[in-house]
């Protein structure tokens, strides 16, 4: 029987910080970071507020983690995946830029980039985690796509920081929108627009590919409306 209360033990202390990462982004997303209080967190998570600070040094500490397991974990996980990939640069652009932007608007994820856009201003070391763990890496991952379709041929010379920026930031700005305005306006055309940013990165790739090459890698045809 002492074996299995050990046993049990250990399990919860393992399951601890998962539940306080839970409960710091439930009551982040309820109260605002800055509003946000360490005993808050704790009690959501049925711990002392001892407890919470024997897994994590501060609120901050906790965000960071948050930030890291929701965004730039999962960006490393991609980069590795594609670094070894033979497939057609576009194809891994594609992959690249939707997994992000699903990223971005899914739940739990979705609270922490809500999170960062309303109290980065207020916060910067929170800006410039943001900055480092995720758009950093991104911009990187993207850079790396073009160049690689470029070097092989399927994308025409262009200016690679340029297209980096026409790619990421309408991602940005719709899942800003969609996070903030989106969800006050039912009717909003951005939130009902099938695929928008599917058909976003194929107007831009559209624009990369080799003039001899255009249309042959599998891109969706783009309706202008």
């Amino acid at each position: 029987m002492l074996e299995l209360a050990n046993a049990g033990g250990r399990r919860r202390k393992q399951e601890r910080p998962r539940e306080l990462l839970d409960a710091a982004l439930a009551v982040f997303v309820e109260r605002g970071f800055a509003a946000a209080r360490a005993e808050e967190i704790a009690s959501r998570a049925g711990v002392s507020k001892g407890t919470l600070y024997l897994y994590f040094n501060s609120k901050e500490d906790l965000l960071r983690t948050l930030i890291s397991e929701g965004f730039s974990s999962r960006i490393e996980g991609w980069a590795d995946q594609m670094a070894t990939s033979a497939g057609a640069s576009s194809e891994l652009l594609r992959q690249a830029l939707t997994r992000w932007q699903a990223s971005l608007a899914q739940s739990q994820a979705g609270g922490i980039f809500k999170l960062v856009l309303t109290e980065a201003r207020h916060f910067p070391g929170l800006a410039d985690c943001w900055d480092r763990e995720v758009m950093r890496p991104v911009r990187a991952l993207v850079s790396h796509i073009l160049a690689r379709g470029i070097a092989r041929g399927e994308f025409r010379t262009f200016d690679v920081d340029l297209a980096v920026h026409a790619l990421i930031l309408p991602i940005v700005m719709a899942c800003l929108h969609r996070h903030t305005i989106g969800s006050l306006v039912p009717d909003d055309f951005l939130m009902h627009t099938p695929d928008l940013v599917g058909r976003h990165i194929e107007l831009v790739l559209d624009g990369l590919y080799r003039h001899s090459d255009r249309g042959r890698e599998g891109g969706a045809a783009i309706t202008v409306i």
